[in-house]
């Protein structure tokens, strides 16, 4: 079996090359950010405020990406199976039994993973030092992290490789197998007859993920709005929608294009009769050439989306508790030392109320120890100059000894609770207050002399004008930068590196970039596999430039539908968005920053009209005989 597979790869090379770009730079890419992450968590313990930021971003570009490339793969394996019907038709022909052609498709595709992961450690010793020098130039990670080459990152990531190019072809190879050796009689490429049983599978998988996602959504929006806060939590809710969309691809496509090519349903055009019917007749092989920018654009509509309208959800839920006239924030760096702190308060009618973000510990219940995200501050500066969502309790009762706590806490006004700071001894406490969940408030508040000094994200003030002149000409030397409320307001909700806009674009631009070589690829091979097509067009009359223009208009359309799909998951995962936020912070409304959008759905659609017809022109100069 091994030899009739090496010689399968010699004989068709071209298929098989793209096959292995696509999994060579999926490797490549998530080696690359595999091995960033993992410097980034060996210094973690001791720069933990400094690389917090980057741990998220690299965790959810490594997510992103690996997302992206499970299902290129999956759908070029598929591509490169369909475009092999009566190959395989004909090995069955010869006595090959339904797990001899199993076994074959699956050694060629481990073959090309171990061909792909060498070339992909390749890629991420090069890679990875470029990636941990983009992210320090641009602000996304200390400015002086350095990236360390470490063997276990490329081990696992090696063997991710060969797990998904195992799983990707096992569903191919499975509807291989089911190949009958009549079809090799066939003169139809189209797909064969009862060929929706082979997609029953991967229907009842999409099928599945489409209701956890929207059970997800709704549990989300009822139980758990806070959730929807959190991009880089948020963003796994909004991608399983898109994954199901994607495992439903063939069931939707067929219905789609039927829509988009009515117009030439009577016969009006013979290409567009001629692209209608190639595009239905070979669904199968149409979802797959689909599913690339399906994922590229619904990745870049809906992530980017959710940004953007959880980041305008912040700003305005921070716009209406602030009371506070100016805030101080860190000039360079993420906060503001306590001695930058102390020269603000020493300036005459200057009052701040700091957040310095720490984490505690507290045994809610025996035997189970939870940690929370909070502030300490100075309790009665901060009660002045906020106004938090209350459930019970008054902030006028908050001071040392006491905390203010979110509802996820279950605890009632005047219940005591211990809780432990980092690197701090246990205090106990009495709750002087619940709040309801915020879209950018901590699960806690407590006062500065039970959590000990420490740096701040960001300090409110409260001054007059001269006061504030005073500040103002200071700040720059205290390290930090003094904003009106509006302008604060403005960019409340950008986040910190790891899900601000910036950060969320870099790590959607690492898997779009991806993407988008791997729709050149698809189509390339796509158009390399119709060369029989252009040539029977030849020869009933066509003309070289109304062949390649056919296979034009057929790309277009699969963009189209591509696009169709990609925009209904995500007006989907808005709708779910917002019913979650409107919990949360009423009156949220969605905000889609469409120059970005639109740049990314445009480059894939271009990319993928251009590939396929220089790819067709390029088949034109060598016609492939009939027979073929």
């Amino acid at each position: 079996m091994l030899s009739i597979a090496m010689s399968t790869l010699r004989a068709r090379w071209v298929a098989f090359v793209v096959a292995l770009v696509a999994l060579a730079l999926g490797v490549g890419v998530i080696a690359t950010i595999a091995l960033v992450m993992n410097s980034a968590l060996t210094g973690f313990p001791q720069e933990r405020a400094a690389l917090t930021g980057t741990v998220v971003l690299l965790s959810v570009s490594a997510g992103v990406t690996g997302f992206a490339t499970v299902f290129i793969v999956a759908s070029t394996f598929a591509l490169t199976v369909i475009q092999r019907t009566r190959e395989l038709a004909l090995f069955r022909l010869i006595g090959a039994t339904p797990r001899q052609v199993r076994q074959m498709i699956v050694v060629e595709a481990l073959l090309l993973a171990g061909v792909a992961c060498v070339i992909g450690v390749l890629i991420s010793l090069a890679g990875a030092p470029v990636l941990a020098s983009v992210l320090a130039s641009g602000g996304l990670a200390p400015s002086w992290f350095e990236v360390s080459i470490s063997p276990l990152p490329l081990v696992l990531v090696c063997l991710a490789g060969l797990a998904v190019a195992g799983l990707s072809v096992s569903a191919a190879s499975r509807r291989a197998a089911a190949i009958r050796p009549t079809q090799a009689l066939r003169e139809s490429d189209g797909d064969p007859p009862r060929s929706q049983r082979g997609r029953s599978a991967r229907t009842g998988w999409g099928l599945a993920l489409l209701a956890i996602s929207i059970m997800g959504m709704g549990v989300v929006a009822a139980v758990l709005p806070e959730i929807a806060t959190v991009p880089v939590v948020y963003l796994w809710v909004l991608l399983t929608l898109i994954a199901a969309v994607a495992l439903l691809t063939p069931a939707l496509i067929p219905p789609i294009l039927k829509l988009l090519t009515w117009p030439w349903a009577r016969g009006g055009s013979a290409i567009g009769t001629l692209v209608r019917e190639n595009t239905l007749t070979m669904a199968r092989r149409t979802a797959a050439t689909t599913l690339p920018i399906l994922i590229t654009a619904g990745m870049s509509i809906s992530l980017l989306g959710a940004l953007e309208t959880i980041g305008q959800a912040q700003a305005a839920e921070a716009g209406a508790r602030l009371r506070a006239d100016h805030v101080l924030v860190p000039a360079s760096g993420a906060t503001i030392g306590v001695e930058a702190l102390e020269q603000a308060r020493s300036i005459p009618g200057v009052q701040v109320a700091p957040l310095a973000p720490m984490t505690v510990r507290s045994a809610l219940e025996p035997g189970m120890t939870d940690a929370f995200f909070g502030y300490a501050t100075d309790s009665a500066r901060f009660a002045e100059m906020t106004s938090l969502p209350l459930l019970s309790g008054s902030l006028r009762d908050f001071g040392p000894g006491s905390i203010v706590v979110s509802e996820i806490w279950e605890l009632d006004v005047g219940r005591r609770v211990q809780v432990t700071p980092d690197n701090g001894k246990p205090v106990q406490l009495t709750v002087a207050a619940v709040v309801g969940s915020t879209s950018s408030g901590g699960d806690f508040y407590l006062d500065a002399s039970d959590g000990g000094a420490s740096p701040a994200e960001v300090a409110y003030v409260r001054a007059g004008a001269d006061a504030v002149a005073a500040l103002r000409d200071r700040s720059a030397g205290l390290g930090a930068a003094l904003l009106t409320k509006e302008q604060w307001v403005a960019t409340a909700g950008t986040g910190d590196q790891g899900t601000s806009v910036i950060g969320m674009l870099v790590t959607l631009g690492i898997a779009i970039v991806y993407s988008c070589i791997a729709i050149v690829n698809t189509m390339v091979m796509a158009a390399t596999g119709r060369r029989r097509d252009l040539t029977m067009l030849r020869l009933v009359g066509a003309t070289s430039r109304q062949a390649v223009a056919a296979l034009l208009v057929e790309s277009v359309v699969i963009v189209a539908a591509a696009m169709v799909l990609a925009t209904g998951a995500s007006a989907v995962n808005f709708a779910g968005l917002l019913a979650a936020l409107t919990q949360i912070v009423p009156g949220a409304t969605l905000a889609i920053p469409w120059a970005p959008v639109l740049a990314f759905a445009a480059t894939s659609a271009l990319l993928a009209i251009l590939a396929t017809t220089l790819t067709a022109m390029a088949a034109l100069r060598t016609p492939a005989p009939v027979s073929e």
